[in-house]
């Protein structure tokens, strides 16, 4: 079960008076502040990464959703580009099944040519059954014991989306993470926090990503990811966006699941409406259900998401209170 609420890339509460009166640290090394009006990123990657959204997966790797595409870095050390591509393809694998169309190749990227891997998830010979699904793998050393796999697959294969797969590698390659965060576990923020409280990592969970403006909390049963950006834009369906987008990956990330629902609840004690949808778990432990929301909280957007068993449900204290239903 823990495995199948890690694809989901997305969390009893511990000592939460204990949790309140830690320091939260003042000084964040990146902005808060979005750079476009649906994330917060740098200046130089503002036109690449124009429309898509952050999902926090862990303190080494990010997802970006992009329209029809998602794509994915992640900082590694001690491995090979050959091991850090392997470790990619297992990852395309839990996503997509192993019936996949495969050609291996280089991509010149960062200055020369890297190991990649193409594929696509097909009905039948290429050419002749439209595919569900294509993509692209590659490995790149941007510095000495560092390696950086970079990941992104296409919903239908689209001929555009596989091409902005590449423009992002390109900048993925040789700048790294767009939103300006060192992914690293030295570079974890802890403990975490919303910019108007703290939250918990309750006993037997793990803080799998925690900066400024985004986190991940895991525990056995359950996980809770969190985003924030600023500002909202009044009149603008950012928030909306964000989740739609969001919880499109979610899905995404677990094969099988159903249809999204969209039902009345609670984010922060903020009247709104959140998607919901259920999937069946890969280590059939019984169904997952995913509960994700937006809200703009006092001009700032905030985007959550509750992966937890149905026989939880509605939340889970993992979730820190963030969701209730109404």
């Amino acid at each position: 079960m823990r495995k199948a609420l890690a694809m989901v890339g997305w969390v009893g509460l511990g000592t939460l008076g204990g949790a309140c009166q830690a320091t939260v640290p003042v000084a964040p090394a990146v902005p808060l502040v979005g750079a476009t009006p649906v994330g917060p990123f740098v200046e130089d990657a503002r036109k690449p990464f124009e429309g898509c959204v952050p999902l926090p997966y862990s303190a080494t790797s990010r997802t970006y959703r992009c329209g029809g595409l998602s794509v994915w870095l992640e900082e590694l050390t001690g491995v090979s580009e050959a091991q850090a591509l392997e470790a990619g393809h297992a990852r395309v694998q839990a996503r997509l099944g192993s019936r996949l169309t495969e050609v291996p190749g280089e991509l010149p990227l960062a200055g020369r040519a890297h190991p990649s891997l193409r594929f696509a998830k097909c009905a039948g010979p290429k050419g002749e059954a439209p595919c569900s699904a294509g993509g692209y793998l590659t490995a790149v050393t941007p510095s000495a014991g560092r390696v950086r796999q970079l990941g992104c697959v296409a919903r239908d294969n689209a001929r555009a989306d596989l091409g902005r797969c590449l423009e992002l590698f390109a900048y993925l390659a040789t700048r790294g993470n767009p939103e300006g965060d060192v992914l690293s576990p030295s570079s974890l923020v802890t403990p975490p926090f919303l910019p108007w409280r703290v939250l918990a990592v309750p006993e037997g969970c793990q803080l799998a990503d925690s900066t400024t403006r985004a986190g991940r909390i895991r525990c056995e049963h359950s996980t809770f990811s969190w985003s924030v950006f600023q500002p909202v834009q009044p009149g603008a369906p950012q928030v909306e966006r964000w989740r739609d987008q969001s919880v499109e990956e979610l899905r995404d990330a677990l094969p099988g699941a159903g249809p999204v629902e969209v039902r009345d609840c609670y984010l922060e004690g903020v009247a709104t409406r959140c998607a919901r949808f259920t999937a069946p778990s890969p280590d059939g432990g019984g169904d997952i259900v995913v509960w994700t929301g937006g809200v703009d909280w006092q001009g700032r957007g905030l985007f959550a998401a509750c992966s937890l068993l149905a026989k939880d449900s509605p939340f889970p204290a993992s979730c820190n209170g963030v969701f209730a239903p109404r």
